[in-house]
């Protein structure tokens, strides 16, 4: 390991105290390692004050100066920085130990994702707080599901429809909203029979009739309405004819 004797110093005779400019001794220097004086002279650094400072034994011998030459010649060498390393390492380690080694993964955000790539930091997977789950790219949240398993976010959003496209869907639904009810009444369908004419209520509740195209099989036999006092039964023949008779009701 090389010596340090970067800047320079200022020494005074009988004095343990060194002072230095343009040095950085916290980085660079250690407890127990040697100074070497204007003085050609070796003494012990004891103490570390600051990056600028630092305390000498024994007591300096030379005469007072400033603005010296100097070094700080490192006496415990590689093994003081293995030892250190390894140190770093270990502690590195646990973290991802008993973080990213574990499967778990600290709160991120929308721009810093949990999981998430190296060369993409805004796209991956985020778990901003408890029970939530994101999908994230580029930085927006396309996917999110709550607590309850809602699904929110642009991805199960309805895409974006033209004005005319939408009036003309709003206009069928108002026109053809299919009654839901059952029975025997003339405006409904009863419960079983083939549907033949559907009736409908429009937007107004007011009654429509739309003839039902069947989809009809060989052998096949059904009644349609026709009136209330009038049905048509009809029947699908083998030679794929379908015929058909009125029935009068009083």
């Amino acid at each position: 390991m090389a010596w340090y004797r970067t800047g320079t110093v200022a020494v005074t005779n009988n004095s343990n105290v060194i002072t230095g400019t343009g040095t950085s001794w916290v980085d660079a220097a250690a407890v127990g390692e040697t100074f070497l004086g204007p003085d050609a002279q070796v003494y012990e650094i004891t103490s570390i004050v600051s990056a600028t400072s630092l305390r000498i034994s024994p007591n300096y011998k030379g005469s007072t100066a400033a603005a010296q030459n100097y070094a700080v010649m490192p006496t415990q060498g590689y093994l003081r920085d293995l030892a250190a390393q390894a140190a770093a390492l270990v502690s590195s380690y646990a973290a991802v130990r008993d973080g990213a080694g574990a499967g778990k993964f600290a709160a991120g955000a929308v721009t810093e994702p949990s999981l998430r790539g190296t060369a993409d930091e805004n796209t991956g997977l985020n778990i901003p707080g408890a029970d939530i789950l994101q999908l994230i790219t580029n930085g927006v949240v396309r996917l999110q599901i709550a607590a309850d398993g809602t699904p929110s976010g642009v991805f199960v959003e309805k895409l974006a429809v033209s004005a005319a496209t939408q009036a003309a869907i709003n206009n069928l639904a108002a026109a053809t909203v299919a009654l839901a009810a059952l029975g025997a009444d003339p405006d409904q369908v009863p419960v079983g029979q083939h549907l033949g004419r559907l009736a409908y209520l429009d937007a107004l509740s007011i009654l429509t009739v739309s003839r039902h195209a069947r989809d009809s099989r060989p052998g096949d036999v059904w009644r349609e309405h026709v009136s209330d006092t009038a049905t048509t039964i009809k029947f699908h023949g083998f030679d794929g004819i379908i015929r058909s008779r009125t029935e009068s009701w009083t």
